[in-house]
């Protein structure tokens, strides 16, 4: 091979591989399984169950959050006691902090909790019947503040600012207003589709992605096999579908990675280092890893090398 084919086979090989370990992965649960889901590719990888909550089986874990510490959250929303969880992002395993002690309508009933942390390090808690509560993070311990007036699936914050989304019936994004306990509505979903549940995160970017769950559907709708990746505007509320998330094409359909998503929903969607790192870093060039520092090193080695020798006089 000549040498400056070489050369720049070797540059396209580092810029792809950076490239590459640039895609953008969240977390969420179907049922209680964790799943790692990459938003470039709109695929989900079994990552694992989150195991017995106070000897009792799991089920339905949603409103999945990073703490600005880097620590998932999730709330096990599961019959009539619902508990506070981190979750191993690692394995699923989820351990209990404590029970959250909920009261008001069909507080013992499943109504789609949702949790987001703002930068402040307070955690903040919704429900589909508009309830709104702050949790201590370390206890589980709720104070209820009041109730929203519309209802809510789904939060995410970027920063100090949290935005709650919609969703059986009420496809619109608001902003809310954690002190006030106000909803502002800032436009709709443009989407006639209904959607059981929606879950809402931003990446390091600021952009507002959602998992769309379609489980169970409207009465007479069978056709939502898969959960939906979505973007969702944050000027407008307009979303637009990005596609089915789904395992690797290389997973069979008989494979407990493919079963735990098909017709099952998939809840909660937290992308790690986007609630306040990303929030804080100013805009900077690209990053190269190790890897990449040291190929591009070897490099402009061997040029500097080359136009050494094509200079060297000939005797």
């Amino acid at each position: 091979m000549p040498l400056r084919a070489f050369l720049a086979a070797l540059v396209l090989g580092v810029f792809a591989s950076q490239a590459r370990a640039a895609d953008v992965f969240g977390y969420g649960e179907a049922f209680n399984v964790l799943y790692s889901v990459d938003l470039t590719t709109n695929t989900a990888t079994q990552i694992g169950g989150a195991g017995l909550i106070y000897g009792q089986p799991s089920g339905n874990i949603e409103g999945l959050t990073f703490s600005p510490a880097g620590m998932l959250y999730a709330v096990n929303d599961a019959g009539a006691v619902k508990t506070l969880l981190t979750i191993n992002k690692n394995t699923g395993l989820a351990t209990p902090v404590g029970v959250l002690n909920l009261s008001g309508p069909n507080s013992g009933g499943q109504i789609d909790l949702a949790l987001a942390f703002t930068c402040d390090g307070k955690l903040w808690m919704s429900a589909s019947t508009g309830q709104f509560w702050s949790v201590d993070p370390a206890t589980a311990n709720v104070t209820p503040l009041g109730n929203l007036g519309v209802k809510i699936t789904g939060l995410a914050a970027r920063g100090s600012l949290l935005y709650g989304a919609g969703s059986q019936g009420n496809n619109n994004l608001y902003s809310i207003d954690p002190v006030k306990v106000t909803a502002t509505l800032i436009g709709s979903y443009q989407s006639a589709n209904y959607i059981t549940t929606t879950s809402p995160g931003f990446d390091p970017s600021g952009r507002l992605w959602a998992i769309l769950d379609y489980v169970p559907p409207p009465s007479g709708n069978t056709s939502a096999d898969w959960s939906d990746l979505a973007k969702v505007s944050v000027a407008s509320g307009a979303l637009t579908v990005v596609g089915n998330i789904t395992p690797p094409a290389s997973t069979g359909t008989n494979s407990p990675a493919y079963q735990n998503l098909f017709q099952i929903g998939l809840k909660g969607l937290a992308v790690p280092d986007s609630v306040c790192a990303a929030a804080a870093t100013t805009a900077s060039t690209p990053a190269l890893s190790a890897r990449g520092i040291a190929a591009l090193i070897a490099l402009m080695l061997l040029l500097g090398g080359t136009r050494l020798r094509r200079r060297r006089p000939s005797r």
